[in-house]
Formats: C-alpha cells, sequence, structure tokens
C-alpha cells in the first residue's frame, strides 16, 4: 500500500455503533443549525426586552403604551392579541410567542424535509442503510437528533430570559422563563414532525415541502382568523393557537401542552410507521405524471433550468405578491394603533442610514413593508444560487459540459433566468403593494409603489451577486455563505433598533444600505454603488467558474 493511500485511509471516519451513525451525523448537523438559530432569537430577545425598560422605565410610561396598542386588527395579525403590554413579560411575550413560533415552524419545515426526503433524494441515505439499519431506525433516529436539537435550542432560549429576567423592572420568576422558553420552541418541534411526516408521503423533497408549507397555512389562517375576529374558539383548532393558549408569564396555562405534545408525538409516529411501510425513494403517495413527455424547452440550458425550476419561481413570485398584498392592507391601522408611542420614531430611525425625524404614517409603515419583502427575495436569491450550486453537485452539469455548451453560457442562463424572476418580484411587488394600501385609502401613488419596489430589489441582487461570487471560488459554501449574508444583515438591523451600533458595523448590513422607502427618498447614488459591486460579483464569480474544476458535494 503506498504511503497516500495509507494516508487516505487513516482519514476515514470508522463508526463503532454503526446502528446509531445515523443520529450522531445528524445530530451533529442539527446542532448547528439549531445553535444558530437560538443565539439569534436569545440575543434579539435581550436586546428588545433591554430596549424597552430603558425607554419605559415607569408604570405610566408602560400604562401608556398599552393604551396606544390598543386593540388593533393589524397588530393582532402579526403579532395577536397582547395581554398586560404594560409589563415586560407581557410585552415579551406580545413580541415574540407568535413570531417565533411562525418563524421556528418555517425553519423547522424546510430543515426537515431537507434532512428526510432531501438526503434521500440525493442518495446520502443509502450510505446508512448499507449498514445495520433500515428505513424504519433511520427515521427513528433523525427523530431523536431532531429532539436533542431542540433541547439545545431550549437551553439558549432559556439562558437569554435568565438573563431578562436580571435586569432592573424584570418582573417575571424562573419559572415563568423555563416555561416561555419552552412556549417558544414548539412551532419548531411541531413543524419538524410535520414536515417529517409530509417526507413520507409525498415522492420529492419540493412536494413534501410544498404539503408542509399548505399544512402550515391552513393552522397559520385559522390562528390569524382567531385573533382578529373575535373568534377566539378558533385557537383550538389549530396547533399554533395551542401555543398562543399557553400564555408564558401572565396567565401560564400549561393544560394545553398536552394537545401540542400529542399532536407532535402522533405524528413522530406515524413517520416511522410510514418509513417501515416503504422502500428507498418510494412515498406513500406514488410521483405519477399524467402529462405526455416532450421535448420542449431542452434544446438550451436556459430552456431547461426555466423547465426545471418554472413551479419553484411562480411559488417565490406568489410569496411576494400576497406579502406585499397583506401587509399593505395592514397599513392604515397599524399607523393608528402605533403613531402615539414615542419608542416608535426611534425605532424607524435606526433602521434606515438616513437622518429624518420621523413620525409613524402610512409612507412609514410602508417601508417596513418593503424591507419584509427585501428580506423575502434576499431568500430566493440565496436559493437560487443554491438551486445553481445543486445542479452543478448532482451532476447536472455535466450533461452540457460534454456537449458544446460553454461553462458561461450555463452560468450566464442560470443568472438570466434568476434576474427574469427578480424583475417579476419589482413588478409584482409594486402592484400587490399598491392595491393593498389602496384599499384603506392611505393616499400612496402607484408611482411611489413602484420606485420603492425598484428600490426593494438591490439587496436581492446584491445577495445573487454574492452567491455567484461564491460559487466560483467556494463552491461547497454557497449556500452556506448567502444566508450567512441574509442573517447578519438583518441580525443588525433588527439590534440597530435598541442598540447604538457602530456605524462601520452598521454598514456590513446590506439592508441598512437601503432607504425605507416611500418612508424616505431612495438614496440612488448608493443603489447604483451596491448594483456595480452586484455587477463585480457575478463577473469575477462566473470567470472563476469557467477555469475551476467541477466539484461534487
Amino acid at each position: 500500500m503506498t504511503s497516500s493511500a495509507v494516508a487516505t485511509a487513516s482519514r476515514i471516519k470508522v463508526y463503532k455503533r454503526s446502528k446509531s451513525a445515523a443520529k450522531r451525523f445528524f445530530l451533529k448537523r442539527t446542532f448547528r443549525n439549531t445553535l444558530t438559530l437560538g443565539l439569534i432569537i436569545a440575543l434579539y430577545m435581550y436586546v428588545k426586552a433591554e430596549s424597552f425598560i430603558t425607554a419605559y422605565p415607569t408604570t405610566v410610561a408602560r400604562d401608556r403604551l398599552a393604551q396606544t396598542l390598543g386593540s388593533n386588527v393589524g397588530i393582532e395579525a402579526l403579532l395577536g392579541i397582547g395581554h398586560k403590554t404594560n409589563t415586560i413579560g407581557g410585552f415579551i411575550v406580545w413580541n415574540f410567542l407568535c413570531l417565533v413560533a411562525a418563524s421556528g415552524a418555517v425553519w423547522a419545515i424546510i430543515y426537515s424535509t431537507k434532512v428526510f426526503r432531501g438526503e434521500e433524494e440525493s442518495g446520502r441515505s443509502e450510505l446508512f442503510l448499507g449498514g445495520q439499519t433500515d428505513l424504519r431506525r433511520l427515521s427513528i433516529n433523525i427523530l431523536k437528533a431532531f429532539g436533542l436539537g431542540l433541547v439545545l435550542l431550549y437551553v439558549l432560549i432559556s439562558l437569554s430570559t435568565f438573563a431578562i429576567g436580571s435586569l432592573k423592572g424584570a418582573d417575571f420568576t424562573t419559572t415563568a422563563s423555563l416555561f416561555f422558553a419552552l412556549s417558544l420552541i414548539l412551532g419548531a418541534a411541531e413543524f419538524l414532525a410535520v414536515g417529517a411526516l409530509a417526507s413520507q408521503i409525498m415522492p420529492t423533497r419540493s412536494k413534501a415541502l410544498s404539503l408542509s408549507v399548505l399544512v402550515f397555512g391552513v393552522f397559520y389562517a385559522i390562528r390569524l382568523a382567531a385573533d382578529t375576529s373575535g373568534a377566539h374558539w378558533l385557537l383550538n383548532l389549530s396547533p399554533l393557537g395551542w401555543i398562543e393558549r399557553l400564555a408564558p408569564m401572565y396567565g401560564s396555562d400549561s393544560i394545553w401542552l398536552i394537545p401540542i405534545f400529542i399532536f407532535i408525538a402522533l405524528l413522530s409516529w406515524l413517520t416511522v410507521k410510514a418509513a417501515a411501510s416503504r422502500d428507498l425513494g418510494e412515498a406513500l403517495i406514488a410521483d405519477i405524471s399524467n402529462s405526455r413527455s416532450h421535448n420542449k424547452l431542452l434544446g438550451s440550458p436556459i430552456g431547461l433550468a426555466f423547465r426545471m425550476n418554472r413551479a419553484t419561481s411562480l411559488g417565490w413570485l406568489l410569496a411576494l405578491s400576497a406579502t406585499a398584498f397583506i401587509y399593505s392592507l395592514l397599513a392604515k391601522g397599524a399607523v393608528q394603533s402605533l403613531s402615539k408611542s414615542s419608542n416608535i420614531g426611534h425605532s424607524l430611525k435606526n433602521l434606515s442610514p438616513t437622518d429624518h425625524n420621523y413620525q409613524l404614517t402610512a409612507q412609514t409603515f410602508m417601508g417596513i413593508v418593503f424591507l419584509i419583502v427585501m428580506l423575502v427575495g434576499m431568500f430566493y436569491a440565496a436559493s437560487a444560487v443554491g438551486r445553481i450550486r445543486s445542479d452543478e453537485s448532482k451532476g447536472y452539469l455535466d450533461n452540457f459540459l460534454i456537449r458544446p455548451i460553454s461553462r458561461y453560457r450555463w452560468l450566464a442562463g442560470r443568472i438570466v433566468l434568476a434576474l427574469i424572476v427578480v424583475a417579476g418580484i419589482f413588478i409584482v411587488v409594486a402592484v400587490f403593494s399598491w392595491l393593498g394600501q389602496a384599499t384603506q385609502h392611505t393616499g400612496l401613488s402607484f408611482n411611489s409603489m413602484l420606485t420603492s419596489s425598484l428600490n426593494a430589489v438591490v439587496p436581492i441582487i446584491l445577495v445573487l451577486g454574492a452567491g455567484i461570487f461564491i460559487l466560483g471560488f467556494i463552491p461547497r459554501l454557497t449556500s452556506s455563505v448567502a444566508y450567512i449574508v441574509i442573517g447578519w444583515s438583518f441580525l443588525l438591523t433588527m439590534l440597530s433598533t435598541g442598540l447604538n451600533l457602530n456605524h462601520w458595523l452598521l454598514d456590513t448590513s446590506i439592508l441598512h444600505q437601503v432607504a425605507l422607502a416611500p418612508s424616505v427618498s431612495i438614496n440612488w447614488s448608493v443603489n447604483y454603488v451596491l448594483l456595480g459591486i452586484a455587477l463585480w460579483l457575478i463577473l469575477v464569480g462566473a470567470m472563476r467558474f469557467n477555469y475551476r474544476d467541477i466539484q461534487g458535494e
């Protein structure tokens, strides 16, 4: 045996307990994901709590805040019904319980379907099934890894609530902190189970993801209807409503833990049973297509890319249309509810690099709407470059390179397709945001919505450029770096509402560079610079991609 062969053999990891190898492998991945999620939630909670105590130090100031919040349909649709918001405990619960439950559910759906159906599609699950395990035991081990990851998430959030409890003016106990932390992770726990079961039912990850999102949408709609219509009994029909029923900090109704734990246990049991009854690559619902096979759009790389990604691209456009329309509908009600809060202006000022004397108006609220659109659109850009990298790692690119098609042409086609979708985002967001706020008679013109939408796509293109750049140099980190850029930008933007961060640090956030139009004038000079940087990143990344080796996983 040669020395290089000996060195290679020495680096091969040998699992002494092969039956639990999958649990250890997925536990390591789950810990990385939950650690990032937990740190973001914990840090943001602490900063917002400290900001609340600083801005409203007296009982009178907190009572005035609770009165200004009042009962508003728009705010209740976003955050649920507030209880005892004149206390730090009630304020934190109102700000985070529904928001973190929904955000954790979305993260759980993406991660769970990736681990279950995604790993099976890529063929990596076969590595575990080739040993002393089967699909049933593999599913059990993955679910155990999820459970331990949730324990880590619980510990991180608990430490944050303990830190909040130590602040001057905090009025909740250690027991209340532990119960609140448990309530926050239950949304992720519920939809990890939903995603796991959907992965057994549907034959592909995209279909499992769609089914999970549909289930989430139904449960979220029930929760929203319950909080905005006065029919609070509807909360009893939604797992997300059960979390709201827990009422940590001010009520602590632990009886609702029973249906939550039953829901999670039932879906987990069904996941294991379904995994035991099927073969690798199969599903409870067979992947049967009734359409005739055809060769349309297969003559060029961009045509094939469009054919493979049209459903996903349409889904992003629909999601952004709905986001713009729904949030725009809340403009007038939110302004009426929050305009008397002295802390709102300070928070909004920190969201934008432009120095203005803020008052909460319809323009300002629409600026927040476009900030949300920017964030969702940046996630599209990250997913787009992730799919480009996926096509390379899975060997799809090889089918073109053996033909007279250059790497430049293939990559250029994918970039053009992504930019076409970005252009579609610009159009649909402008139209639907104008329609939403027009129903509230806010008086904003279509032209202002059009220019604000154009301003909002700038950070989306910049994230796309960053992803293409990393694709050229470190392809295995393409998706990770793109999402890190988004997470870093979002975290700094949120923290800036409670902390006086150094402006050099804030300048590293893409979201901080873009004005909150239409609340303030658009700085087109900054946008041109950002677009120039994006173009440079795309060109350099494409040049490097043309000369480097093709890399698999």
